[in-house]
């Protein structure tokens, strides 16, 4: 079972792409804790994120089929599709 990885920006929507995982920073709760990369694969549940500033990664087999800087938004987990709205990716 695979995960669609749809990124959306002021700019637009990306073309989705087809991955086995997904690799984010979240925000940590304003007091140092909780924050850091997270890795999300299929069949995760439901969830919604505080994305952070950073790197984002989807992978197939272990190759990175997407990356790039993101800005600070939200991502969301359902039905094996994360949905990144975030500030900027580039």
């Amino acid at each position: 079972m695979s995960l669609t990885l749809k990124v959306v920006t002021p700019n637009g929507e990306r073309e989705a792409v087809t991955c086995d995982s997904v690799h984010l920073s979240v925000q940590d709760n304003g007091q140092g804790k909780g924050g850091g990369r997270y890795g999300i694969r299929s069949g995760h549940v439901q969830a919604l994120l505080s994305v952070a500033a950073d790197r984002v990664e989807a992978l197939q087999k272990g190759k990175v089929v997407l990356a790039g800087q993101c800005g600070n938004g939200f991502a969301t987990i359902e039905n094996n599709t994360v949905t990144l709205v975030v500030e900027q990716f580039m």
